[in-house]
This record gives structure tokens, sequence and C-alpha cells, in this order.
């Protein structure tokens, strides 16, 4: 049992710290004053979020971005091949399927490309077993 330095209490020693060269015994309320006075966020450690995409991946979706862009705008590229197909009808595309996924460098290679409209899109992904028959899944 000793005497806090910071006030006239007497019980047991919280916390003993130096400060300026002189050493201080702290009660608790006095220990929890100073912690909240002293913390600030230099004393936190600096965390940097976790990337989306790896630097090379990055460079790979830039690529990619513009490739698609000049993809689309080709003649045989115009039309919808997937609701032509189911319904007959000609709608523009709008956006690049990949028939054999988009891992690694299937990204880039226009091989496995197909140019539908988001209703043909999501049409392959509701019906996969379909679109592997017709050949727009592999």
């Amino acid at each position: 049992m000793k005497q806090c330095s910071s006030c006239p209490k007497i019980g047991p020693i919280y916390k003993n710290i130096t400060v300026d060269g002189d050493r201080l015994r702290l009660c608790k309320d006095c220990a929890m004053k100073y912690n909240a006075i002293t913390k600030d966020s230099s004393n936190k450690k600096l965390t940097t979020p976790i990337p989306k995409f790896s630097n090379k991946r990055s460079k790979q979706e830039a690529a990619y971005n513009v490739a698609c862009k000049v993809f689309k705008m080709k003649a045989e590229n115009k039309y919808c091949p997937v609701m032509s197909k189911l319904k007959g009808t000609t709608v523009l595309t709008t956006d690049v399927h990949h028939i054999n996924g988009r891992e690694n460098e299937m990204l880039l290679d226009q091989e496995f490309w197909l140019a539908v409209s988001r209703e043909g899109h999501d049409w392959i992904h509701a019906h996969p077993e379909i679109a592997r028959e017709e050949g727009w899944l592999i």
C-alpha cells in the first residue's frame, strides 16, 4: 500500500511510470486518466489496406479494359449470339463473357471471349448446362 503520486489516495499501485526522470506511482483512477491523456494515434500500428489486385493483375486489368472496347467494336461482335439463338432478337452487346474463365493469363486470351448482352451474360451463368452444350461455357 503506497500513496499515489498524483492524488492523496493510499492503496495499491496500478502503474509505475517514469516521466522526465521522475518516477510516478499511480492508483488505478490516475493511471486510467494518464492513459487517456497520453493515448494518441502515433502509438497505433499503421496498417495499409490489402490491395484489390496485385501490381501484375492491375496491369492486366488495364490492358483488358482497352482490349474489351476494341473487341466489342468489331463487326462480328456487334450483336449478342445468345439472345439471337434464344429469342431470335438482335440485341447489342455490352459485356465480354469468358468462356474458359478469367484466371491468370486467360483474362487477355481473346480466343475464349464472347461478346454478349447483359441479359445474355446473365442467362449463360443461370443455365450452365445448356450454355456448355451451346459452347458458351467450357
